[in-house]
């Protein structure tokens, strides 16, 4: 299977940062560094070192020599990539001393494609290849519309999401890997348990990923739901651990792997990725995947994993109603057996893990809606104000208000 990947490349200039800048405030950067980037380019060589055969198709500008460089020196055929007038892409890129990044982009040459384009590269490709996109191009729903009617397997990144993506029909798509505050966008749900069954409601044969950074990823594979932990490591930068995660994902299933066995190796992928700095460059080759693959957990310890994930993921979507009698059900334990397996896996009891988590989402929603506390305390599952306001000034050292004053920052 030959794979397309119709993608965006940016000269990425990376500043180090003790935090990112807010309105208003000025900060010394420490540290500039000059890399090649882009989503597309990103996943394009996330591919080409996952071992598959990659066409990347696209446009740089007159200043783009880097980028092409960078693709053909990582295996990448470039055949298809257009150097038109004007400057690449761009990307400013903030990462802060905790690994946190934030990200704004100038398209340049990146928006120069056109439909002529499309339909030209497109004709090399036929039902037995891939198509890999993400949105930082222009055309997004033509060119998933035009690889569909050749009946090519589509596999859309909707990154980053916006007016455009809503253009894009999703029952066109055989696979969307997206995050949790892309599939908000799109769901409209707040939850990732509830974005999942939007997906599975509204497009059933649409196999979606659903990356949740530290906490992994789940996974409907269009007959099972699947989770997958994300591998221990100290993050330096997590810049491009997605478009990692997404280039092994793509290759394995084009090597005929099954969904499970693909989401462990991109979230093992990933994982090197955010340990290292930069974009491309922080991308590991398959070699070393399959070492840290191999000093991984046993199977009894991926079993493990597997119900600490199910535990957390219980816990975040019944955030009102949850109980311990009712994990048991789902996990097919009794209550006490349940608890003790809580206590071992997460490090907490049950009912402190509900707190935190609850405490959590208030803090989410202090800061990113006007809902007054006391209709917050409601939503996140707390009848009893004053109890919550204890629990929530305990953990972040404030009350809800002076929280939301502060934008989250402890006093």
């Amino acid at each position: 299977m030959k794979i397309l990947n119709f993608g965006s490349c940016n000269i990425d200039y990376v500043y180090s940062l003790d935090h990112i800048v807010q309105a208003k405030e000025t900060e010394m950067t420490a540290r500039l560094d000059v890399f090649p980037g882009g989503k597309g380019l990103n996943q394009s060589i996330a591919l080409a070192r996952a071992g598959a055969a990659v066409y990347h198709a696209g446009c740089i500008g007159q200043d783009g020599g880097m980028l092409a460089r960078v693709l053909s020196d990582n295996g990448v055929d470039i055949s298809l990539l257009q150097t038109v007038p004007g400057q690449s892409g761009q990307a400013i890129i903030q990462v802060s001393a905790e690994g946190e990044n934030a990200i704004f982009l100038y398209p340049g040459a990146n928006m120069a494609l056109s439909e002529a384009q499309i339909d030209a590269v497109l004709s090399r490709f036929s039902a037995a290849d891939m198509l890999l996109l993400q949105n930082e191009l222009c055309h997004t729903d033509y060119i998933v519309r035009r690889a569909a009617e050749r009946g090519m397997c589509v596999m859309l990144n909707p990154s980053p999401y916006n007016e455009q993506i809503k253009k894009t029909d999703f029952s066109a798509l055989s696979y969307l890997i997206l995050n949790e505050v892309e599939a908000k966008d799109i769901s409209g749900c707040e939850l990732p348990q509830d974005c999942l069954r939007y997906f599975r409601q509204h497009y059933p044969a649409l196999k979606v990923i659903l990356t949740l950074g530290d906490k992994g990823c789940l996974c409907f594979d269009g007959e099972r739901e699947l989770c997958q932990r994300a591998f221990c490591v100290k993050v330096k930068d997590t810049t491009g651990a997605g478009d990692t995660f997404t280039g092994f994902f793509a290759a394995e299933i084009a090597h005929g792997a099954d969904s499970a066995e693909a989401l462990r190796t991109a979230a093992a992928a990933a994982a090197i990725a955010v340990s290292r700095n930069g974009a491309a460059p922080s991308i590991p080759t398959m070699e070393e995947v399959r070492c840290l693959l191999q000093s991984s957990p046993t199977e009894q310890g991926a079993k493990a994993d597997d119900l600490r994930t199910r535990i957390e993921a219980y816990v975040r979507d019944h955030i009102r109603t949850a109980a311990l009698e009712e994990l048991a059900g789902e996990l097919g334990y009794s209550a006490v057996y349940t608890g003790t397996l809580v206590k071992k896996l997460t490090g907490r009891t049950f009912s402190a893990l509900l707190q935190e988590e609850r405490c959590r989402l208030a803090a989410h929603k202090l800061l990113c809606t006007d809902a007054p506390v006391e209709e917050i305390i409601e939503q996140v599952g707390y009848k009893n104000a004053s109890f919550f306001r204890r629990i929530f000034r305990q953990t972040y050292r404030q009350t809800p208000l002076q929280f939301r004053q502060s934008k989250g920052d402890a006093k």
